[in-house]
């Protein structure tokens, strides 16, 4: 992994993988990891997604309300911050996102997960893994639910591209 930098504001990207929360002292930070490194981020990982739904044009209660409208009420809301080109990007929580303790993950970076005890192993795509205090069950589940946000999402990205149900337009001559 690179060298840890500290940074005062972040923004996630399609290189951010997880986003973990740090207890020093009495303050809570962030332990970014990306693609190809990590860093540490002085603030809480609700306020970094928070920040990035307003960055990308959104927020984190209306991403919440249409994950909801998309997938139905469920705990745990796996959200879609932004997309590019057609490709969601989904975070899942761990836990209730404003728990100090939630852990928000990039769905598209989950290679694999497996059990371990009352945990679990999560492998990222980049050859890291991760020991979380989250059962398997519980991951699984929190994976299969963004499977089926970024199935609702895709359907709806075909729909804007439905042929026209009409041949051809008929135009009034211009004068």
């Amino acid at each position: 992994m690179g060298k840890k930098k500290w940074l005062g504001k972040y923004i996630v990207s399609f290189n951010t993988f997880l986003l973990l929360p740090v207890v020093q002292g009495n303050k809570l930070s962030t332990l970014v990891i990306e693609r190809n490194g990590e860093l540490n981020v002085s603030r809480k990982p609700v306020h970094i997604v928070k920040n990035s739904c307003h960055y990308y044009g959104g927020s984190l209660q209306n991403s919440t309300n249409t994950a909801k409208l998309a997938i139905g009420k469920r705990h745990k809301t796996p959200i879609i911050i932004a997309h590019d080109f057609g490709v969601p990007y989904i975070f899942l929580p761990t836990m209730s996102p404003n728990s100090e303790e939630n852990i928000w993950v990039s769905y598209s970076a989950i290679d694999n997960i497996e059990p371990d005890g009352m945990g679990c192993i999560l492998y990222l795509e980049n050859g890291l893994s991760f020991k979380l205090d989250i059962s398997a069950t519980t991951m699984f589940r929190q994976y299969a639910v963004a499977a089926l946000l970024e199935k609702n999402f895709l359907k709806k990205q075909r729909q804007l591209n439905r042929p026209s149900k009409f041949d051809k337009f008929d135009f009034p001559d211009e004068d």
